[in-house]
């Protein structure tokens, strides 16, 4: 019999890398929070059977409590400092450093290496694009007239 070793699932993992799951999971407060969620729903099941709990969930109260226990308000909530660090941690843009001259250009000629606005296959060039039943090319030509 081989001996075994048992290697933990973040081996490969650095220490100042970004988790999601450590702002969902690990503080106490989330723990709190995530824990209180089934037992509120379980409180809202039971009171369709007693009345006195049926009171409490129909109340302004339970309106507030619905919101602050529903499983996607809370998974946001818990998220927001995740994102914040994550948003910290992209690279900045230097002073005068813009990406805007390449969006422009990236997006200046259409499929067929035309200019957008006279492009037949890009919708962006609007009557003249070929689907569109303003272009007399189109089968489906709305303004045709004969002459």
């Amino acid at each position: 019999m081989m001996p075994t070793t048992i290697e933990s699932n973040n081996a490969h993992r650095s220490d100042n890398q970004l988790r999601l799951g450590d702002w969902l999971w690990r503080p106490w407060s989330a723990k709190l929070w995530w824990s209180g969620v089934p037992l509120y729903w379980l409180g809202m099941f039971a009171s369709f059977k007693l009345d006195a709990l049926a009171y409490v969930y129909r109340s302004a109260v339970g309106g507030y409590l619905n919101e602050l226990f529903f499983p996607p308000i809370v998974a946001l909530v818990l998220s927001y400092g995740f994102l914040r660090q994550w948003l910290v941690s992209l690279p900045a843009q230097e002073d005068g450093e813009t990406d805007e001259h390449d969006f422009w250009d990236r997006n200046k000629y259409g499929p067929s290496g035309m200019l957008r606005e006279f492009d037949p296959l890009d919708p962006a060039s609007g009557a003249l694009w070929i689907g569109s039943p303003l272009n007399p090319l189109n089968p489906g030509y709305i303004n045709w007239h004969p002459s």
